[in-house]
């Protein structure tokens, strides 16, 4: 995976954060502030997991 070096989450608190969401333990809106990200960035990682 091609991580840039401004990039907030590793591979590893992006997937928590899309899990967290999928299962229910969080809307989008409760992971971006969270996860210190946009909402843009929670959906992105959600339609992609």
């Amino acid at each position: 995976m091609n991580i840039h070096k401004n990039a907030r989450l590793t591979p590893l608190r992006r997937e928590e954060m899309a899990l967290a969401v999928i299962e229910g333990d969080l809307s989008q809106a409760q992971a971006a502030l969270q996860f210190a990200v946009t909402a843009k960035i929670v959906r992105r990682w959600v339609e992609g997991a």
